[in-house]
């Protein structure tokens, strides 16, 4: 493989995170119509519980990508099918 810019063939290659998106879900509407009935049916004692936090996912994208040693040019190297 050689450098696009300087012709190199001094390339390292290695894989780095390009990209992270992350989801995040909140309670439904069933817990909450749960907890407010144990709340009625135990006379508040549902309250000293401390609400359910959101879960939240993070995926991470990762790609290929080439270094000239000596010139210092990076780019992507895509995948052949």
């Amino acid at each position: 493989m050689q450098c696009i810019k300087c012709g190199s063939e001094n390339v390292l290659i290695q894989t780095e995170q390009c990209n992270a998106k992350t989801r995040t879900r909140k309670n439904g509407c069933l817990w909450t119509i749960g907890r407010a009935c144990l709340i009625i049916c135990t006379l508040g004692l549902w309250l000293i519980i401390g609400k359910r936090k959101a879960t939240s996912n993070t995926h991470f994208v990762n790609c290929t990508v080439a270094v000239c040693q000596n010139c210092g040019n990076k780019w992507e190297i895509k995948a052949v099918k």
